[in-house]
This record gives structure tokens, sequence and C-alpha cells, in this order.
């Protein structure tokens, strides 16, 4: 799709909704997007809702095969086991949460602002034997539900791009966690030189189709950790693993087309309207954003 689709995409979009694109999305707008469309990304996915993790050009891995790679990457750095709970934030479809259960033997309770993906992912814990383990609940990421020092751990994969307020978010996980317990997240970021006038409305417009909020630079993470009293661990940019989900996920909707006969009206106007759209000229995707991956934790009591 070329960017002056995208752009009209977008703007039938905004004016719908009489949004500017520069302005964040509300938890509700959130909400309502993954409730309309959680089960057909699932799908485009192959299962979990986030980006992939490929060990260089050589690695043939489908979405969803890279999709369990990344959280198995992220799993590695949450330092937990039997007897510890973590929260998984922003949960999906679920099946990261069932991942991690079954790695770590840690209770996982996942959260999301959609009542559907709540209830799908509900399902799937059910129907892989993991109920008892894994529990899900519909929650507000800036305003959590937990008591102060209820998790060991965090997880939050590809969650933060909805959020408007990073700070606030990280400082309802600092909450949540318990004295040197760690949150490993991964957010898209702004990489490369600054954008033209024209570039940067583009890209509004496109942020504003996924209820994404604009995104920030990797080097903004340890100023964020620090206003929300958390202590930086790592911040790495792993776009170089990550960068082949998106042209992927845009090859993905071409077949959900042809499988289905349509996208879900929200996705059409991101992916295309027709069966007949070049899906191989789009997966080339954008290069001006990348994926970082960040540990953090919660300091020791009287330590920093």
């Amino acid at each position: 799709m070329s960017i002056e689709q995208l752009r009209r995409s977008a703007r039938d979009f905004i004016s719908a909704t009489t949004r500017s694109a520069f302005e964040p999305p509300t938890p509700e707008q959130v909400a309502e997007f993954y409730d309309r469309n959680g089960q057909a990304l699932s799908e485009m996915y192959g299962g979990q809702t986030h980006v992939g993790y490929w060990t260089g050009p050589q690695d043939g891995s489908e979405l969803g095969e890279a999709g369990v790679r990344l959280t198995d990457v992220m799993i590695g750095k949450l330092g937990v086991g039997p007897g510890d709970r973590i929260l998984d934030l922003g949960c999906g479809s679920g099946a990261s949460a069932v991942q991690v259960a079954r790695a770590t033997g840690a209770e996982v309770v996942g959260v999301s602002i959609s009542a559907g993906e709540v209830d799908t992912a509900a399902a799937l814990a059910r129907a892989e034997g993991m109920e008892g383990q894994v529990r899900f609940q519909r929650g507000d990421a800036l305003n959590l539900s937990f008591a102060p020092g209820f998790f060991d751990a965090v997880l939050a994969i590809d969650s933060f791009v909805h959020l408007s307020d990073q700070v606030r978010a990280l400082s309802e996980i600092g909450r949540v966690l318990r004295p040197g317990g760690r949150v490993v997240l991964t957010d898209y970021v702004r990489r490369g030189p600054e954008l033209s006038e024209e570039e940067e409305y583009a890209l509004a417009e496109m942020s504003a189709l996924w209820r994404m909020v604009p995104m920030p630079r990797a080097e903004h993470y340890p100023e964020f950790a620090r206003q929300a009293g958390l202590v930086i661990d790592e911040v790495a940019d792993i776009t170089e693993h990550t960068k082949y989900s998106f042209g992927k996920l845009y090859l993905k909707a071409g077949e959900y087309v042809r499988r289905h006969g349509e996208l879900p009206p929200d996705l059409a106007r991101i992916f295309g309207k027709g069966s007949d759209e070049d899906w191989l000229e789009a997966a080339e995707g954008p290069q001006y954003e990348g994926v970082v991956l960040v540990v953090a934790r919660r300091a020791e009591a009287g330590l920093s």
C-alpha cells in the first residue's frame, strides 16, 4: 500500500471519529479496536499478537513461530520460577501467558483493556488445561487494580504502543512489583533522522489507524524509568531480529482476504480493501521505526 493510500484510509477513520491524527487513543478506543479485530489479528499473527524474533536473514520461520521465539527471549530475562506470580500486561489472545506459565511454572495473570481478548484468552487457557495456573481479567494498564508488590515480575509485549503515558504505566508496574522484581517489555521506537513535516503527518495518521501513541526513541527509556522509580538493567534495539514482522504481517493480511473474502473494516483501512492489493509491495514496510527490548526492576528496599 502506498503512503497516499494509507493516508486516505487514515483520513477516513480520523474524519469518522472526529480525532486528530496527533491525538493519542483513549483506552476505550483501544478496547474497541481489539474487540473488533483481535481474533483476525491473532489468526494473521499465528497465535501471539506481537512481533516475531528471527535469528537472521536466512531464518525462514513463520510469523507465529517467530512470535513464540520472542516470548522465549523475554521469559529468559524475567528471572522467575515455580511459586512466582507474573503479570502479562496486554495479554492479547492469551497464548504468551500460557507459554510463560508452562516454561516457568509460575502463576500468570493476564490483563487486557479488551473484554473480547479476555474472553478469547480464558477460552484458550481452558482448552490448554491451564486455567488453574493462568487467569485473565479486564484492566487498564494506567490504573491497575492489584495491591502493591503483588507480582514478582511483569511482562509487556508490544503493549506500550497503545499507552498514552509511558511514565505512568511504568509507575503502575513499579507499584505492583515486589522489591527487586523485574519488568521485561518491548515497544516500537523511532529510528533514524527526523522526518519531514509531511512524513511526520503520514506517520501520525498510520498510528491513528492502529490506535498507537507517538513512538518514543530508545534513548528515552532510561528517563522514563527514572521518573517511574525503576532501575534500568537493559535497553536493547532488537530491530534486526524483528524487522521481518511487518512485511510478513502484510502478507498474512493478503492470505486472510483469500481465505475469508475480506478483512474486518479497521484492518481493511490499514492493509487495503481488495484481494488484488499488491501485498508484496506493501511488505517492504516502513524504515523509520524499530523495536526495543527493555529490562528494568524495582529497587530493593533501601537500595538504588
